[in-house]
């Protein structure tokens, strides 16, 4: 079983000890910032900003940067120390003190990189490659280089700050070997909007590995909404100072960061882990206070106390084969859905690591599970890595309850007949009114338009859309032997969610998307509807043997066993005259009848004969050796129980171990733990993998409805009174 990654989801780099104190008028004890430092680390803080490497006459504060860098790395070895140095000797001094990261502040603004370093802003890129160059000297050990942009959003001194000059530097910033590129709010003036510009700006220009944390200040009371749109911007490192010190002494009117408490309170309640325990993170303000006793402390949520619905992220339980939470950590979609194509949906949103709450009704949960013959496999194939809730929607207590589930979600996933979702109350209108944020989709039959109130089927569609007459024999339409358009329609559904969430992430507002069922079959169809529209008739099916094929070979041969059959592909001249070298088939090869693809395919009756009867001296293993080493295409054929054992799905990660004991209506299953295929896409750490098995009726309910806010005597009401059901 693989670990969940302990590491989380967002790191805060704790500021305080160095911006923190630059402003401060008293100078805090040495003992007293350790002490301090000592208490934040003890909350769960992985990364702190402890020192400034300046000239001690220009900020006494700093005076013992050293000595506080090397006890720190001797007493936290697992707190990863950051320094700051405005130029190349405070870079020495602080990697001699044992800094593992070290940040040189270039201001986006000339008149403030001259109050501030003093020199102008072309000579401080500059000083970043001299740093550059010494560090990388040093060898593996070497500590990371991080440029930090200040006054990106604003200066004082200045005023407006041109973006493209913030994404220049930015750019020469990289260019002159720094390995991270931060963006500082130093003023505060920054809005939402003008976060998700810049960030977005510089992420694409530098590339997203390059940019570092979104440094914060709190002078306009924006701070914590400019922190959510970085959030949704990809930012995943934030700044931030316990009891909100802070402030740059060459900017007026600069005062102090986002509170480091208010910070992890928001994005923890957000669902958003950070690894910092609240409590003993407010508790060190105790260490701050004991040092630096005369100096105002700010943070909203240590004045207020922390709010009795809080609740911590919630820690990923590990689970067969997962690897890591996902790209779509964080997401959290609630499902309404039955049958294949809204729970395929959920299936790939939940596999990319959306947190995919499945609505089912009560007390035995979704039909789908009781299906049998041909249905048979529909639940567990389609509803891994999900969560069940059993809710009576009929009854107000139990539609109440699914909209507190609903005012917290990212997503509404429906697939039910038309008009079914606006009778229970739970329609777009009626949930965007609860939760403006939301994307809702719905997976259609039809998109608006005549049909869109007919009740579809992936058969009805195949049928009305062509398919079934391109894959039966003539006069003999017939189903593809899969859910394709079903399958397919949860995935499109599934891209036109991520859009919406980009979208929202510019606009900050949800809205409606659908998917259909019958368009879906549309695309399909179109290389044969373009076939129909140049030739003027329709094409002909491809069960009808006289089908035209442009290639010589592409066809099912039978092999020398009885029943074993292979598929070969010729499909270029260059591999005709290499299959005939192969296979003994000189004759044909030399013909001059047969020079071109055009004359191949038109002499197939001729062909195939022959190639049918030499394939049909070889054993299937034979045949298949001999095709690969010649390297045209080919495929034996095989049947769905063959793919549990096919080598390239195990060795490539590409069944993953469901539990199918929980389909109702079966005999036991022979393979109740059976490989069942995983998403055919990879990353960087692999592919998709199983971090829950499908989800017994209800299994979820009680965590569910905790997680939403509901107290254990209203949960234990809605049980009470078979609201809802199979939460033990």
């Amino acid at each position: 079983m693989a670990e969940v990654p302990a590491a989380p989801v967002v790191v805060i780099r704790e500021v305080g000890p160095r911006d923190g104190l630059q402003n401060a008028k008293a100078v805090m004890p040495t003992a007293g910032k350790l002490a301090w430092i000592a208490a934040m680390a003890e909350a769960g803080l992985a990364e702190m900003e402890v020192a400034s490497f300046v000239p001690p006459a220009a900020m006494p504060q700093m005076a013992d940067a050293a000595e506080v860098t090397r006890a720190v790395r001797a007493r936290h070895p697992s707190l990863r120390a950051v320094a700051l140095a405005p130029n190349l000797r405070g870079a020495r001094d602080a990697a001699a003190a044992g800094a593992q990261g070290i940040i040189v502040p270039v201001s986006a603004s000339e008149a403030h990189s001259r109050a501030n370093v003093r020199r102008a802003r072309d000579e401080q890129v500059a000083e970043v490659r001299r740093v550059v160059g010494w560090a990388r000297g040093l060898g593996a050990d070497r500590p990371v280089i991080e440029a930090g942009i200040s006054t990106a959003f604003g200066c004082s001194l200045q005023g407006a700050v041109p973006e493209r000059d913030v994404v220049a530097l930015a750019r020469a910033l990289v260019e002159a070997g720094a390995d991270l590129v931060a963006l500082a709010d130093t003023l505060g003036y920054a809005t939402p909007s003008h976060i998700r510009r810049l960030v977005r700006a510089v992420r694409a220009e530098i590339g997203p590995d390059r940019l570092g944390n979104l440094h914060l200040h709190d002078t306009l009371g924006t701070a914590l909404a400019n922190a959510m749109a970085g959030l949704e911007e990809g930012v995943r490192g934030f700044d931030g100072a316990l009891g909100g010190l802070g402030g740059c002494p060459f900017a007026p009117g600069s005062v102090g960061n986002v509170a480091t408490e208010d910070l992890v309170h928001l994005l923890e309640a957000e669902g958003v882990r950070t690894g910092i325990d609240l409590a003993r993170l407010i508790t060190a303000r105790e260490a701050l206070h004991a040092g630096l006793p005369s100096e105002p402390l700010q943070g909203r949520v240590a004045a207020a106390g922390v709010p009795p619905t809080y609740r911590t992220a919630a820690k990923p339980t590990p689970e067969p084969d997962a690897k890591s939470p996902g790209p779509l950590a964080g997401i959290r979609v609630v499902e309404f859905s039955h049958m294949v194509m809204g729970p395929s949906c959920g299936m790939i949103l939940a596999d990319l690591g959306a947190d995919v709450i499945k609505v089912e009704p009560g007390p035995r949960g979704d039909n789908t599970r009781r299906l049998t013959g041909a249905a048979l496999g529909f639940f567990p194939t389609f509803n891994r890595n999900k969560r069940s809730i059993c809710l009576d929607l009929k009854r107000p207590e139990g539609a109440a309850a699914a909209r507190r589930l609903v005012a917290g979600a990212d997503v509404v996933l429906e697939n039910f007949r038309p008009g079914a979702m606006e009778a229970l109350g739970f329609g777009y209108a009626a949930l965007a009114s609860v939760n403006p944020r939301l994307v809702y989709c719905s997976c259609k039959g039809f998109l608006p338009g005549p049909y869109e109130h007919r009740v579809a089927l992936d058969e009805v569609v195949q049928m009305m859309g062509g398919l079934a007459y391109m894959t039966g024999p003539p006069g003999r339409p017939l189903r593809a032997g899969s859910s394709v358009n079903d399958i397919m329609g949860g995935m499109f559904g599934a891209l036109a969610i991520l859009a919406a969430l980009r979208e929202r992430a510019a606009t900050g507002r949800g809205g409606l998307v659908q998917s259909g069922l019958f368009e879906t079959n549309m695309v399909l169809m179109a290389q044969h509807m373009a076939r129909a529209a140049i030739e003027g008739e329709d094409p002909e099916p491809f069960g009808d043997p006289a089908m035209r094929k442009p290639w010589p070979v592409y066809d099912v041969f039978a092999a020398a066993e009885p029943g074993e059959q292979v598929f070969v592909g010729v499909v270029g001249e260059g591999q005709w005259r290499a299959f005939c070298d192969a296979f003994g088939l000189d004759d044909l090869r030399d013909d001059p009848a047969l020079a071109t693809m055009r004359q191949l395919a038109e002499a197939r009756p001729r062909i195939l004969p022959r190639v049918a009867q030499v394939f049909a001296a070889l054993p299937k293993a034979e045949l298949m050796a001999r095709l690969e080493a010649l390297g045209v295409p080919f495929a034996p054929i095989a049947k769905p129980s063959d793919l549990f054992s096919d080598p390239h799905l195990l060795a490539s990660g590409g069944l993953l171990a469901v539990d199918l004991a929980g389909a109702e209506g079966a005999r036991e299953p022979r393979a109740a733990g059976a490989g069942l295929p995983g998403l055919p896409v990879s990353f960087g750490d692999g592919r998709p993998g199983l971090r829950r098995q499908p989800p017994r009726a209800g299994e979820h309910g009680r965590e569910v409805l905790r997680e939403a806010g509901l107290t254990e005597d209203e949960i234990a009401g809605l049980a009470e009174g078979g609201i809802l059901a199979g939460a033990a």
